[in-house]
């Protein structure tokens, strides 16, 4: 990702709803799928690509918690935040114990490498027996626009194209589904619009709403975290997998 865009996460990712609303989505998946340690020994979560580090101290209270990214600025912002980050290059060269990892977070990171099946088969080879991989990605390839680009993004992803990337021996497919998707009809339409009339160069279109919009497009969107798994979501502006090692 463009350097400069970590100072624009870091302030954003406290307070967008974007951000707000996929964090409590995770962190729900990870209640639901994960199982409990005994004796009150906390889980360990590893968030790979973690940017700013801000999902880390959302799951700070409830997991044993350490990032990797691949920006020394990134790090940096996690420190901020009292996380704890290290540096981590996709495909091969993730500083972390192979094998023992309760759950590993793969969040909007695949569509920023080239080579995306290896290194999710990295982060599978990272967990435990019974640990989960959460996963997400960008969804469709005709929504591709300007902000992609300006994000250092490779692709957008099909949800054939990103199921086939857990087409991983020992490893069980429990979450394949849309996401982001209440908000799909207006998103879409901007993104679409965008593209007849991009930002310009060093423009961001990533702004916090108004308090009360920002309030409302974080409940919409945070609320599907009831649904995933337990209703159809035919279509969405993200998609996200939970996978299981067996």
């Amino acid at each position: 990702m463009n350097e400069e865009l970590y100072p624009e996460m870091y302030e954003m990712e406290q307070r967008h709803w974007w951000f707000a609303a996929k964090h409590r989505i995770v962190a729900s998946l990870l209640r639901r799928y994960l199982a409990p340690r005994a004796n009150g020994v906390k889980p360990r979560v590893a968030d790979l690509g973690c940017g700013c580090g801000m999902m880390l101290r959302v799951l700070s209270a409830d997991y044993d918690v350490v990032g990797t990214d691949a920006s020394p600025q990134a790090i940096a912002f996690c420190a901020q935040r009292g996380v704890k980050a290290v540096i981590g290059l996709f495909p091969n060269d993730i500083p972390l114990e192979r094998g023992s990892w309760d759950a590993v977070l793969l969040l909007d990171v695949l569509e920023h490498l080239d080579e995306d099946a290896p290194s999710a088969r990295t982060a599978a080879a990272l967990l435990k027996p019974g640990g989960i991989m959460v996963c997400t990605v960008p969804a469709y390839q005709w929504l591709w626009s300007k902000r992609d680009e300006h994000h250092q993004h490779k692709r957008r992803y099909s949800k054939p194209q990103f199921r086939r990337l857990f087409d991983q021996p020992g490893m069980k497919l429990e979450l394949l589904s849309h996401m982001n998707t209440m908000l799909f009809p207006a998103a879409a339409a901007a993104r679409l619009t965008r593209k007849l009339f991009p930002i310009k160069d060093g423009q961001t279109d990533l702004r916090v709403p108004p308090a009360p919009v920002n309030a409302a497009l974080r409940t919409a969107f945070a609320s599907e975290r009831a649904l995933l798994g337990r209703a159809w979501m035919p279509f969405g502006l993200s998609l996200v997998a939970v996978v299981r090692k067996e």
